[in-house]
């Protein structure tokens, strides 16, 4: 009777234990049967997993339940738990200092934009433009982003437009988005602690914002990069890290915006997301940029490109993102901080060796030859230097050379601000009008030659208003 009550005790603490602070729901201890006093302690190991799962990720699905708790074994559930469960504490505080300041900036930011059409144009307008050149072939690009009149988004057509090059009036091909060519639109996530109220805001208006998209008759693809001070290691905070214990950055590769089932397991994708660690700064947006458009992540050995895949100096744990196939690519960038610019001082210390980027300006021509542009949604208080020298780089960098909304040009503001995200309850992507900034986006392409001095000229003519702007030129 002693061993019968020892075993007992012996198997309900190891229960205990596997469950210390999550759940004791799905523990059992049975007694044998069989003659004799004996005791059956073995206690259903699937049944403990699953149950554990469940109270670690409560939002799982039950598909996603099996498929998880089918690969993973006890143990490393029990460590994934406590790496969890250390995060989790830190994110709290995290992510409720970046609300809390996130909610003020808003107040004064209807107060600041209030004598500014809150941000928009007074008239007509568009808000993110430039002009890139290619040598080698003669043709240059006009890209556009974000065409509004007032609050209202503006459908640009060819007749509302005229070039002009050293005074020469220019013929010119315009595609517009909405109703146009393909785009692959690619959500580029930091998902460092204090992003936690951002990953909700964005996995509330997944659905919401690809509706939008979807009615304007923007065509293309979703897809989703994750990053830290890593990016490309496609674990899943559901899975154990790798064994060097980097930071994870999974990514979902692209789905078609008209797939409503393969929408929602991008959505899905997003609502399991952590936002953890990161206590340090800046982050590897660059990386991420690069990941995303190159599948290459810094140099390697030789001082090339390293693509992912192709290449055996590849980090532990990451894989290769898919090339972008549509006409366009637009990517979103979601962060709070800066990223880590091409000065390796102490400043970047707390990049890991196989996660340095390559230099921003090879990672920026990649984007010009390719006509990707970049939004960057980050908080309209972060006014770091865009010098891409420094070891912290604002990441409006990308959208003012590429074309991209989200440097803070109103009274300091933009119309893309994080702090715009984070409190929204159920729209934020909306909120931010990106839905508005994607659909109304073109690009005007022409033939001709381009001096180094060239005076490029783009006039808008709406409701007999004429509005001009003079576009450098970036040439490759």
């Amino acid at each position: 009777m002693l061993r019968n009550i020892s075993a007992f005790r012996a198997a309900t603490v190891m229960c205990a234990a596997s469950l210390l602070s999550w759940s004791t729901t799905g523990c059992g201890v049975k007694l044998s049967s069989d003659s004799g006093p004996k005791v059956d302690v073995a206690v259903d190991a699937k049944a403990q997993v699953q149950a554990l799962v469940r109270t670690m990720f409560p939002d799982l699905s039950e598909d996603e339940l099996a498929a998880i708790t089918g690969d993973i074994s006890l143990s490393d559930l029990l460590a994934l738990r406590d790496e969890l469960d250390a995060m989790r504490k830190e994110v709290v505080a995290l992510s409720r200092g970046l609300f809390d300041t996130s909610q003020e900036r808003v107040d004064e930011r209807k107060t600041a934009l209030a004598p500014h059409n809150d941000g928009y144009p007074e008239g007509a307008a568009v808000l993110g433009q430039v002009c890139t050149y290619d040598s080698a072939a003669g043709r240059g690009e006009i890209r556009l982003s974000g065409a509004f009149k007032g609050k209202e988004p503006l459908m640009l057509t060819a007749d509302q437009l005229s070039l002009s090059i050293d005074g020469a009036k220019q013929a010119f091909a315009l595609d517009c988005l909405a109703g146009g060519p393909s785009v692959d639109i690619v959500f580029l996530i930091d998902i460092t602690g204090s992003m936690a109220n951002v990953i909700g805001a964005v996995r509330n208006s997944v659905t919401s914002f690809v509706d939008r998209i979807a009615a304007s008759g923007v065509q293309g693809t979703l897809s989703v990069v994750t990053f830290q001070d890593s990016v490309g290691v496609n674990r899943t905070f559901q899975e154990p890290a790798p064994a060097q214990n980097y930071e994870r950055s999974p990514f979902h590769t692209p789905v078609s915006l008209a797939d409503t089932a393969a929408i929602d397991g991008l959505r899905a994708f997003v609502n399991r997301l952590e936002a953890n660690r990161g206590a340090d700064a800046p982050e590897n947006l660059a990386g991420a940029i690069d990941f995303a458009r190159n599948s290459v992540i810094g140099y390697d050995s030789s001082g090339a490109p390293n693509v992912i895949g192709d290449n055996h100096e590849d980090p532990v744990g990451t894989s290769a993102f898919p090339a972008l196939a549509s006409d366009r690519q637009v990517f979103v960038v979601l962060t709070d901080i800066t990223f880590h610019g091409d000065d390796r001082n102490a400043g970047n210390s707390s990049l890991l060796a196989p996660f340095v980027p390559r230099d921003a300006a090879d990672i920026l021509a990649t984007l010009r030859k390719s006509g990707t542009t970049v939004h960057v949604s980050d908080p309209s208080w972060v006014d770091a230097s865009t010098e891409p020298t420094s070891a912290k780089v604002d990441a409006d960098y990308w959208a003012t050379h590429t074309g991209g909304l989200g440097e803070d040009v109103v009274s300091g503001y933009s119309l893309l601000d994080l702090e715009l995200v984070v409190v929204a309850d159920q729209s934020g992507l909306t909120d931010i009008a990106l839905d508005r900034v994607i659909e109304t986006s073109c690009t005007l392409g022409f033939a001709a030659s381009l001096s180094a001095n060239a005076k490029v000229e783009l006039t808008l003519a709406v409701d007999g208003k004429l509005s001009t702007s003079l576009l450098g030129v970036q040439r490759y």
